[in-house]
């Protein structure tokens, strides 16, 4: 990925977990990762926390006006996934 730059956060998966595409869905300490290629597209990656292997979120592909954007996203994203659940 020849990204602009990259963020990191590990956090509780949310009831139901995460799906993704490679191994369905996961659950437990995890941890995303986003970032944005030079074009805009949209990179978000997410492992189990302390894991080598990274999953790609069911969703997407996404394409971002600027690439810089992904930053403001990836607090966005962490936020949804620590909200309450009913």
């Amino acid at each position: 990925m020849s990204d602009i730059s990259e963020r990191s956060t590990v956090f509780k998966a949310p009831r139901g977990g995460v799906m993704t595409l490679e191994v369905g869905v996961i659950t437990g300490e995890l941890e995303l990762l986003t970032g944005a290629e030079e074009d805009g597209t949209l990179v978000l990656r997410i492992r189990y926390a302390g894991a080598d292997e990274w999953y790609t979120p069911e969703g997407g592909p996404y394409t971002l006006h600027d690439p810089r954007d992904h930053e403001v996203l990836h607090d966005v994203l962490i936020g949804l996934l620590h909200r309450p659940q009913p």
